[in-house]
């Protein structure tokens, strides 16, 4: 009668435990997810949108913020895809841009949070390597969105452009446009976020090394109007009217930009270049107060993120790199190139 009793003793405790863990640990074979993309890249047309779930996925979209517009854009398109594509799609931001303990804190959660992908926007790339190595190991695939990973880490996937690349291309833009001379000020954002320093490094060595007669300088403005406003106010000070170019490389700097240069009374003497097609940049050029922006697919950027992580949760091969195309948005191709949040929500 003992061994009775204390056997359903045991059977019950078993059931409870699995009960008990059930929510938080994955409940079908994973052991032929792809974790890490292989090591070729393709172009985001070429890639494709379309995957076919073999289960109801999890994925987790984790961005730098969802205040800020282009981040809303990112989390518009992942859902869209969840949607079309039949996934379930929860999104999470920081509660204060580019927080970065906090979006470590969201990491660390999702590892025991029962979600089968995680597509992520990091903050700082090197601050949340270790919840994402620990993701990694939980085989938990991570998609970097926008924002390449670190290259020592088995990471599955970066969809985006190509951050050097796109700094060259508005460094060219700016300097065609200031006639190749006079003083131009590049505002970069958060140092320590790949994006912004690969952007302001590729931006000012292709200064240097192409235009003699452009005198350049890069200011950290952390992605914010205002502090875009004070830097340009700063170096208004400074350069009088020698200021003949000022370039983001990300963010609402440059509408801050614009707003110090009206007050100066220098508009129309200062070429001013954004970056992104949100409502500040949309209305900027729209309005001739910045001559061009420009455009790195954000829609597609965290739309084929989503695919991307499906695939490999299917067990099909994903490449390492998903390019988006990058494009100079003048007042001629505004509308067609609108990636306001609700321009993408509007898109089919």
């Amino acid at each position: 009668m003992k061994k009775w009793v204390l056997f359903g003793l045991m059977v019950a405790l078993t059931v409870s435990l699995v009960l008990a863990g059930g929510s938080k640990e994955q409940k079908w074979d994973r052991s032929g997810v792809v974790m890490r993309g292989t090591d070729t890249a393709i172009r985001a047309q070429d890639f494709g949108y379309t995957a076919t779930p073999k289960r109801p996925y999890t994925i987790a979209v984790v961005v730098k913020s969802a205040a800020i517009p282009v981040w809303e854009s990112h989390l518009i398109a992942a859902k869209k895809a969840g949607e079309k594509l039949g996934v379930k799609i929860l999104d999470y931001a920081p509660s204060k841009a580019d927080n970065v303990e906090e979006q470590k804190r969201i990491l660390e959660d999702l590892v025991t949070a029962g979600v089968d992908a995680v597509v992520l926007a990091p903050a700082n790339t090197e601050a949340v390597r270790g919840p994402v190595m620990d993701l990694i190991k939980a085989k938990i695939p991570v998609v970097y969105d926008n924002t390449m990973g670190p290259s020592d880490v088995d990471y599955l996937t970066y969809v985006g452009i190509d951050n050097v690349e796109a700094g060259k291309m508005i460094a060219m833009e700016i300097a065609k446009r200031m006639g190749g001379k006079g003083n131009l000020l590049i505002l970069e954002g958060v140092p320590g976020q790949a994006t912004s320093d690969l952007r302001t490094k590729a931006a000012m060595d292709y200064i240097q090394a192409n235009f003699p007669q452009i005198k350049a300088e890069r200011a950290v403005t952390n992605w914010q109007f205002d502090k875009g406003r004070q830097v340009t106010e700063d170096y208004i000070t400074k350069w009088g009217k020698d200021l003949k170019g000022i370039v983001a490389v990300g963010g609402n700097q440059a509408e801050g930009a614009v707003e110090a240069v009206k007050a100066a009374g220098l508009q129309g003497q200062v070429i001013i270049g954004g970056f992104d097609v949100q409502e500040p940049q949309y209305v900027a050029v729209e309005r001739g107060d910045e001559a061009f922006t420009v455009s790195q697919g954000v829609y597609d950027q965290a739309y084929l993120s989503v695919v991307a992580a499906i695939r490999a949760l299917n067990g099909e091969k994903v490449p390492r790199y998903i390019q988006t195309p990058i494009t100079i948005v003048t007042k001629e191709n505004l509308k067609e190139m609108d990636e306001r949040p609700a321009a993408l929500k509007a898109r089919k």
